[in-house]
């Protein structure tokens, strides 16, 4: 699905600025994906149809999972560099800037 979010990667991606913005060896980060079709096209349609859309309360707790990670980019201590290789496309476009 080109990249698109889970809910274990935006989880995976908070940890990471986290880690990034308190160690004091690193002096940067990379913010890229795997594979050259898309960084990102944003979240994961499939988890949703599977798991969210019967949960309508925890989707909102996703959303705010999800603003969380926004944060976490925006807020990490070391300059970040997004380093996009295809499509960045919805929330894929979001996290990107």
């Amino acid at each position: 699905q080109y990249n698109s979010y889970t809910t274990e990667m935006v989880k995976g991606v908070i940890a990471a600025f986290q880690r990034a913005s308190s160690d004091c060896k690193i002096v940067a980060a990379v913010f890229t994906a795997v594979g050259d079709k898309a960084f990102c096209t944003g979240g994961n349609t499939a988890e949703y149809a599977a798991y969210y859309s019967k949960r309508p309360n925890e989707y909102g707790e996703y959303t705010d999972l999800f603003m969380a990670m926004v944060d976490g980019i925006l807020n990490c201590k070391k300059p970040v560099i997004c380093r996009v290789n295809g499509m960045r496309v919805a929330g894929g476009q979001e996290i990107g800037i």
